[in-house]
């Protein structure tokens, strides 16, 4: 015989179990995420375990770690022309307790041109640093040496890169500092590094990447 307390009890703990499922801060995110998109007239969906797709998979943030995941997935036109593609993007590096999940808000772009060369811009760091003095590969301009000692640019072309870095868009990475971003023919990746972007602020984040797909555009 079951007694009434008893089910109630249960009752009141699978309660409990469905608001503590749904008020965890991956689920919150999930809902908010979704609602902003739906604000700002962008489709949305919880994963995608197709991304990346062939034609932009060996952008350099993609190739990263281990365990890659695609969570919150945006996709439409923000800026009524490009096509872009704006997802949590985590991977895993290092093993056992050294292992790390990094996590950051990742918008990838259509370039117009469609001609890109493939690089990689990033925020240069200490290991960078150490890594020139061996010789790894970092395209410097004499002429703009605050862009230079600011980033990490390298790719196979550098006559192309150089090409593409001319001084207004040199200008640009050091007006907006801390980007990364990978290109390679119709794409661009643009994100920065360790950040994820809260929903409130994902209509910023887009004039962001709107202004930056403009300035290489140029």
């Amino acid at each position: 015989m079951i007694l009434p307390w008893t089910v109630s009890l249960a009752a009141i703990i699978f309660g409990i179990g469905r608001l503590a499922w749904a008020l965890r801060p991956g689920h919150r995110r999930q809902l908010a995420l979704a609602a902003t998109a739906r604000r700002l007239g962008l489709q949305f969906a919880e994963g995608a375990p197709g991304l990346p797709a062939a034609e932009y998979r060996n952008l350099h943030i993609f190739t990263q770690g281990r365990e890659r995941t695609y969570r919150n997935i945006l996709t439409g036109k923000p800026d009524g022309t490009s096509r872009a593609i704006i997802s949590d993007y985590l991977y895993t590096t290092g093993d056992g307790r050294s292992a790390q999940t990094c996590r950051q808000t990742v918008a990838l772009l259509t370039f117009p041109k469609g001609d890109l060369p493939r690089f990689e811009l990033r925020p240069v760091t200490t290991v960078d640093r150490i890594d020139a003095v061996f010789g790894y590969q970092d395209i410097d301009f004499e002429e703009s040496p605050l862009f230079s000692r600011r980033y990490l640019l390298r790719g196979p072309d550098e006559a192309a890169i150089r090409a593409l870095f001319d001084l207004n868009l040199r200008q640009y990475f050091k007006s907006h500092p801390d980007w990364c971003v990978d290109g390679r023919g119709p794409w661009l990746a643009a994100y920065r590094h360790g950040r994820l972007i809260q929903p409130k602020a994902l209509p910023a984040f887009l004039d962001e990447v709107t202004f930056l797909l403009k300035a290489f555009s140029k």
